[in-house]
């Protein structure tokens, strides 16, 4: 069974609580204890010194009359027995038993030196009436100590609840809902300005660390590193999305460099880098200030292979556009640190015919370049329906 923070806080204080007050209880009835026996030992001190002169003055009577004056140790409701010894070895006893006959436990009391015949006194004090004294206050103790307790863990639990409790099941929940959707610009409410507080602000600050970790994931699992466009899954998954827009024309024009190995051969695959991140910002540019939508999609489908899925009115805009774009890309030079270098490409242009898949319009369009390339490179083709 899983037991909750607060639960295992009132379990905590509950068995503190029940361990203080049985000590405590412990140390009080034996405090109370010794004092009882305090209590007795200090009277009866005071009653025999008060009356060791009746004490003398009966023993020289009489036995009998020894025997009564022992009785006036009745008044105190500890004494269990008191035995008078002379000097002469003879015993009065009150009451008139031997003393080991009574059954109830008892401590003595000895007092020496206290008649003017000489003798002892010892008085038998009851164990019983100390423990009765005792457990009479422990009783009363209990029951206070007890209510006390409740109060303190019921408070305890409030104020546990209020100051930690709840600031904490707050952030759980917070944190739970914001875990759902990251993408969402939303952050943990700060209730408290205490280490919750802190832990709160912690978490705000690792949600945003999450949140920028998960946009770029996500764009490193849609773009081509190089480029930055979209790469060839991405680009096709894209393409597929804008085919379901009814109501449009579209055109599938594929670009293939020329003769892009041996610029790798030549210059290096460094230039050759430089040179494919320069073509894809560049047909980034061209297809969104060339007239065309928003919409359309650009991306790297491998190699020296680029793709860009138009939405165009009619098959001489697409071809517009697909002549600006080789004339762009013709007229790029770039800088290699000798001989500046110049990049043409072979353009294949097909447009969608009903029913056809973005799959199918790609084959057609990768025939086109094909076509461009064997009729002398740097050229748009169009592919035949």
């Amino acid at each position: 069974m899983k037991l909750g923070i607060f639960l295992k806080f009132v379990l905590f204080f509950v068995l503190l609580a029940i361990v203080l007050g049985a000590g405590g209880l412990y140390v009080y009835k034996k405090y109370r204890q010794e004092h009882y026996e305090a209590v007795a030992s200090a009277q009866l001190a005071t009653a025999v010194v008060g009356s060791a002169g009746i004490l003398d003055q009966a023993l020289t009577i009489s036995g009998k009359a020894a025997g009564e004056a022992l009785a006036l140790y009745s008044m105190f409701p500890f004494v269990l027995c008191v035995e008078l010894t002379s000097v002469e070895d003879t015993s009065v006893r009150w009451p008139p038993l031997p003393c080991d006959i009574i059954k109830e436990e008892k401590y003595p009391l000895d007092y020496s030196g206290v008649l003017a015949h000489g003798g002892s006194l010892r008085i038998y004090v009851s164990h019983q009436w100390v423990k009765e004294q005792v457990d009479s206050e422990v009783e009363i103790g209990f029951v206070a100590l007890s209510i006390f307790l409740v109060l303190f863990v019921v408070g305890s639990g409030f104020v546990f609840r209020r100051v930690v409790g709840y600031p904490v099941s707050f952030l759980i929940r917070n944190l739970h809902n914001v875990s759902q959707d990251l993408s969402k610009q939303e952050s943990i409410k700060k209730l408290t300005r205490d280490e919750i507080g802190e832990l709160t602000d912690a978490l705000n600050g690792l949600l945003q660390r999450i949140r920028g970790y998960q946009i770029e994931l996500v764009r490193l699992a849609n773009t081509d590193g190089l480029t930055g466009i979209y790469n060839r899954r991405t680009f096709f998954a894209k393409g597929e999305e804008l085919l379901e827009t009814p109501g449009a024309r579209y055109f599938f024009m594929l670009i293939d460099l020329d003769y892009f190995k041996s610029v790798n051969d030549s210059y290096g695959h460094a230039v050759g880098d430089v040179v494919l991140e320069l073509v894809g910002q560049m047909l980034q540019g061209a297809v969104r200030t060339g007239g065309t939508r928003l919409s359309d999609v650009v991306g790297r489908l491998g190699g020296e292979e680029f793709g860009v899925l138009l939405v165009a009115g009619d098959i001489e805009t697409a071809m517009s556009i697909a002549e600006r774009v080789r004339e762009t890309l013709q007229n790029m030079v770039v800088e290699t640190g000798g001989d500046p270098l110049t990049i043409t490409g072979s353009f294949g242009l097909a447009e969608l015919v009903p029913g056809e898949s973005l799959d199918a319009l790609y084959q057609r369009a990768d025939q086109a370049c094909y076509e461009a390339k064997d009729h002398g490179r740097n050229r748009v083709e169009v592919a035949s329906a």
